[in-house]
């Protein structure tokens, strides 16, 4: 008997598929999401076994329990990835540059600010319609200006965490980053209505973060499903990790190779602190975990930030390239609700971060379509629905997203890459970029060879395409003997440019610097500024 079904149907019967994992009274499996900053491709067990510099045996027989998600695609860096998985666009949909969070553009109410428009919905916001219980720990990096542009605007319910690219992780405050008015640096520590006051300088940012998200599990109710989003500040610099994790990486000389060895050490041994806390409760047999970095690692050396430290091998290039090192992503899902024949393997299909919104709104039985957006004429979710494929009846093959629209100079389609250029991010207002690719080797982010990539220019401005199944780490430029396909990409990539979005976030704002006596927020809509002490409730 054939049944036809459309998209609409697929949420009711995906949550029957999971019915089979789920508690008597719990039918939604929670979901974990746990995004690692700056994530070598190398520099994970799975992806370099038997090697005394990368020990994660937690995330290792993580990887072994789920699906390894070996063709996952991320933006080459920050603000873009984090605003990407958020909101469900593309990055050049939602907007693809680290831009201040300080920036204010009045001018437009709805896009004039860092981050995720005003007017897009938020995952988290999804979730909630769907049922579920919202929280978030750790780094944002997806808009700071109004309140709207917070985690708790975009639907999360509680958040501890820091709005910046990043902050030190002792005294959590940005030095580097911010308008050219903030001095002394002001400290990147929010929780939920208010400045985190109270835990500011008091332990490493990451233990911090730790123990919120272990209370978070702890004060759960199980009779409801969770959506917890837990963001690392590591493995970004600055490379700083607590004294007693550097000693079994003492036979590493090199100083950014030896504290990124050690923190990828703390980052496996705190996913490995959740899982135990999620079993503890009684929850793990119902969770779905995704694990993914937020961008390929970094392998430059650039003077004000330092060695990134990160190893892409074999991979070519690293953070801030469309190099397959800046972009495909360590990544896998886990946990009990990944269904027993699908444990153990590895899936080439394609998946951009940005799918997991639309995935998991059909999880939670919520449309995707953006009302809000759609009303304000913003760009629609582009985010593929690969829940058939990973919890379903969906096999190896079947995923439905064939073509990725990497950034404004790069596109996959099918078994073909064309790049046609880089640095934009080096250029304010959404550039377009230039022909010029940075940090074009294959060499590790440390010493010399860190400098050596950050020297090495890679001109594709004719456009250089690759054949990224048979030749993954990009040795083998073919546009020469393949002239027809690189028109035809190069055609089809002038035509999606077409729609890409382009934001005047305006210039820092002198406000940004003033709204929270010394530390970060938002500062735009808000209410006037009271007293120090006053008691910092917003909702």
């Amino acid at each position: 008997m054939l049944m036809l079904y459309n998209d609409r149907l697929l949420p009711l019967l995906l949550l029957g598929l999971l019915l089979p994992f789920a508690g008597a009274k719990l039918q939604k499996p929670n979901i974990v999401f746990v995004l690692v900053d700056d994530w070598g491709w190398a520099n994970v067990g799975y992806h370099t076994p038997n090697n005394s510099e990368v020990r994660t045996p937690n995330i290792d027989q993580l990887v072994k329990e789920g699906i390894e998600l070996n063709r996952h695609y991320a933006y080459h860096y920050c603000s873009p990835s984090r605003a990407s998985i958020q909101s469900g666009r593309l990055p050049v949909h939602v907007g693809w540059a680290n831009d201040h969070n300080e920036a204010y553009n009045p001018t437009d109410p709805d896009s004039g600010f860092a981050g995720i428009p005003r007017n897009m919905t938020g995952m988290a916001e999804k979730m909630r319609q769907g049922g579920y219980r919202t929280h978030m720990t750790g780094k944002w990096d997806a808009g700071m200006a109004t309140w709207d542009h917070t985690p708790m605007g975009r639907g999360y319910e509680t958040w501890l965490g820091y709005y910046h690219h990043a902050n030190d992780y002792w005294t959590q405050q940005v030095a580097s980053n911010g308008p050219t008015g903030c001095h002394p640096p002001l400290v990147d520590l929010w929780n939920t209505t208010g400045p985190a006051r109270h835990l500011n300088g008091t332990a490493y940012e990451e233990e911090i973060f730790t123990s919120n998200t272990l209370d978070v599990i702890e004060r759960h109710n199980p009779e409801e499903p969770l959506f917890l989003f837990h963001a690392f500040h590591q493995i970004h610099t600055p490379l700083e990790v607590p004294p007693g994790w550097l000693p079994q990486f003492s036979f590493l000389k090199q100083k950014h190779r030896r504290n990124y060895a050690a923190m990828v050490h703390y980052m496996d041994w705190t996913v490995g602190k959740i899982v135990t806390k999620l079993k503890k409760r009684g929850m793990w047999d119902n969770t779905l975990m995704l694990v993914q970095s937020d961008n390929g690692g970094p392998v430059y050396h650039i003077p004000i930030i330092g060695a990134g430290g990160a190893n892409n091998h074999p991979l070519r290039g690293g953070k801030l390239s469309d190099w397959e090192g800046g972009i495909r992503v360590n990544a896998f899902i886990t946990g009990g609700a990944v269904p027993p024949s699908k444990r153990g393997t590895i899936l080439e299909d394609y998946i951009h971060e940005c799918d997991w919104y639309a995935t998991f709104a059909s999880i939670a039985g919520v449309d995707v379509f953006d009302n809000k957006a759609h009303d304000a004429g913003l760009p629609p979710v582009d985010g593929v629905d690969h829940s058939a494929l990973l919890l379903g009846a969906g096999t190896p093959g079947s995923g439905k997203r064939t073509e990725i629209h990497h950034s404004v100079r790069a596109l996959t389609v099918g078994r073909w890459k064309l790049i046609t250029g880089g640095m934009m991010d080096i250029f304010s207002n959404h550039s377009m970029g230039r022909a010029f690719i940075p940090y074009s080797g294959w060499r590790p982010g440390w010493g010399m060879d860190a400098v050596i990539n950050t020297l090495h220019y890679k001109n594709c401005g004719h456009g250089c395409l690759f054949d990224i199944k048979a030749d993954p780490n990009e040795h083998k430029e073919l546009s020469a003997t393949h002239p027809d396909i690189v028109q035809k990409l190069k055609a089809r990539l002038k035509e999606l440019n077409q729609g890409v979005i382009h934001k005047e976030v305006g210039h820092d704002d002198p406000d940004a610097c003033t709204r929270w006596n010394g530390f970060y927020g938002p500062w735009v809509d808000m209410p006037p500024k009271g007293q120090p002490n006053e008691a910092e409730i917003l909702v």
